[in-house]
């Protein structure tokens, strides 16, 4: 059905405006398959890549946002999801790092002007190639991400019992982290953490984090960790929202605080 929907799509992409180009990139002897689309009447445009999450693939993607302040718009799936050629596990950054490799050998791209945004379950990659590419990304947004409470065991049991998901949302943990089953996963998640990796007091990129205080599918007390360690970062925790801030009147300001993060630090 996937690939179906994928021809589908590439049937339509023509009539974007502006267009889409599909990129593959070589990786590990197989492709890393990206939509790249540019702003219009922008010379060498700064690029974003966009990524997540474990359940939206590249082809829902709606990425005017980032066009709208004038930057190129690098659509990808996360690890373990979509056409994605890596499983979500810790050395996955690989996957991340060979995009950005490919991205600035485009001459009319402005590669020494990139940003990384990752949504949902793939924020943990907004977070952690902050730190991996702290020198090549200018900004990064970590949108509801896992960092490290998520991927320990009690709160892995307590989504056990979650019923908000389209189904049990460690399903969808499961497949991504390419694990047999639950058992395996509260096995293999803790090497997950930022924490345990070490990187939470290494320097990072300039990050933006948003997230609802009452997320049931990922822990709200990432984004507190985060701000406790290593250098200043940008935050906004919804109150009454929850996944990313959903559910609330506010959320619906967290998109241009965005857009005005990543405008802000890729013209800088």
């Amino acid at each position: 059905a996937y690939k179906k929907a994928i021809e589908n799509y590439l049937k339509g992409a023509h009539s974007q405006d502006p267009p889409m180009e599909r990129v593959a990139i070589p990786f590990e002897g197989k492709q890393i398959i990206g939509y790249l689309r540019k702003p219009k009447g922008v010379t060498r445009p700064p690029v974003v890549i966009a990524t997540g999450g474990v359940d939206v693939y590249k082809e829902e993607r709606n990425t005017n946002d980032i066009l709208g302040i004038g930057a190129a718009a690098f659509s990808m799936d996360m690890p373990g999801a979509g056409e994605c050629p890596a499983w979500n596990t810790p050395d996955a950054e690989k996957l991340y790092t060979t995009t950005i490799d490919y991205l600035l050998t485009r001459d009319d791209l402005d590669g020494k002007r990139m940003g990384f945004v990752g949504r949902s379950y793939a924020g943990y990659w907004g977070g952690k190639m902050a730190y991996v590419e702290a020198k090549r990304l200018k900004a990064s947004a970590q949108l509801g991400g896992p960092i490290h409470y998520t991927w320990q065991e009690p709160w892995l049991r307590g989504l056990l019992n979650e019923k908000e998901y389209f189904w049990n949302i460690l399903d969808s943990m499961i497949y991504s982290n390419h694990v047999k089953d639950f058992d395996e996963l509260l096995k293999t998640a803790p090497a997950m953490s930022l924490k345990a990796q070490g990187w939470l007091d290494k320097p990072c990129a300039p990050m933006i984090m948003i997230n609802g205080a009452k997320d049931p599918w990922i822990s709200p007390e990432e984004i507190p960790l985060l701000l406790q360690t290593g250098g200043a970062k940008t935050a906004r925790i919804i109150a009454d929202g929850a996944h990313m801030g959903r559910g609330s009147k506010e959320n619906a300001g967290t998109g241009r605080m965005l857009t005005e993060f990543l405008k802000f630090h890729l013209n800088a």
